[in-house]
């Protein structure tokens, strides 16, 4: 992998040849796509500020480098050069000890309502130490004691979970139609309102899928999706590859044959937009891509445009989120 490369697209510095380059590696290796990720977030966690840097390099990067006889002759290539010795060369040790949440992620510990707004994303601790990041348009919330062992929660929206390990107390996440009872897992589960579809995908553990009338009506191994139709209460559960349904996580987000006015959907609540389909036949059209989510609403358009039939009108307004005609 060509960290350099990478980083001069990292920081906007990239030519369009270049960015063009790493984005055809990202679809054909997955290797490459895990190492870019892990790369995405080390600099992501130097970069959140100009104060936030140098805390974070000065109390974490340089002591662990310093430690290690391995990468200490090699600080001269600079920092960013150290940030990715210290991702590949430490492994699973650094994911541990760099988990760097706390620089934009909010811990509860009592009661609490989240709502996060279109267009924004939110990372919570709660206070069993579960992870929980929720996606644009999300509500969730959670009462009761969890130091007494009380661990549901409910989600309208899209997160992703990692559970706190506790045999003795299951954790619930309660959604419109179904529920989820874990242990200790991590998985990701989409239930909007305004979709039909509840879409959950089990990364790890074990994940027992329950009716509102109580009976588990499946139980999920990692690598599976369910897929439950709130209006015909039918449901279909396959192997997947979780690649597609947890990426949004690291702004990467992977389109497999989709519908564009599903996709359309998505686009609103990522960001605060409002698109109108023109063409009916364009809606049905599948689409197989991948964008990235940090990038400006125009420049997503410019990919879909290209790599479509679509195209676009955009009609900027002062009062209302921005209006998008597709035709």
């Amino acid at each position: 992998m060509d960290h350099t490369q990478v980083i001069k697209y990292l920081s906007g510095k990239a030519t369009e040849e270049e960015v063009k380059e790493i984005f055809e590696q990202i679809e054909s290796s997955s290797e490459f796509k895990s190492e870019f990720i892990q790369l995405k977030k080390a600099y992501a966690l130097t970069t959140k500020s100009s104060e936030d840097s140098h805390r974070v390099w000065n109390q974490k990067i340089s002591p662990a480098i310093h430690r290690n006889k391995f990468i200490k002759p090699l600080m001269v290539y600079g920092r960013y050069a150290a940030i990715v010795i210290l991702f590949f060369a430490l492994g699973m040790f650094i994911q541990k000890q760099l988990k760097w949440g706390g620089l934009d992620e909010a811990v509860y510990a009592s009661n609490a309502v989240i709502d996060v707004p279109y267009g924004q994303m939110s990372n919570i601790t709660l206070p069993d130490g579960t992870v929980v990041q929720l996606n644009s348009g999300s509500h969730f919330s959670y009462t009761g004691n969890f130091n007494q062992g009380e661990r549901t929660v409910e989600l309208t929206g899209e997160a992703f979970f990692d559970v706190a390990k506790d045999a003795d107390h299951p954790f619930t996440v309660k959604t419109k139609a179904l529920d989820f009872v874990v242990h200790g897992t991590s998985f990701n589960i989409q239930a909007y309102d305004d979709d039909e579809k509840i879409n959950t995908t089990l990364v790890e553990g074990s994940l027992g899928v329950v009716a509102k009338k109580g009976d588990e009506i499946v139980r999920l191994k990692p690598g599976q999706k369910i897929s439950y139709n709130d209006v015909s209460k039918k449901y279909s559960v396959k192997e997947v590859d979780v690649d597609l349904y947890t990426s949004w996580q690291d702004g990467i987000i992977i389109f497999r044959n989709e519908k564009l006015e599903d996709i359309a959907k998505k686009l609103e609540r990522w960001y605060n937009v409002e698109i109108i389909i023109k063409n009916k036949n364009l809606a049905n059209e599948l689409y197989f891509g991948s964008i990235m989510k940090n990038k400006p609403i125009d420049q997503i358009l410019e990919v879909l445009k290209r790599t479509s039939s679509l195209h676009y009108q955009i009609e900027y307004r002062s009062d209302r989120p921005t209006l998008i005609y597709w035709e």
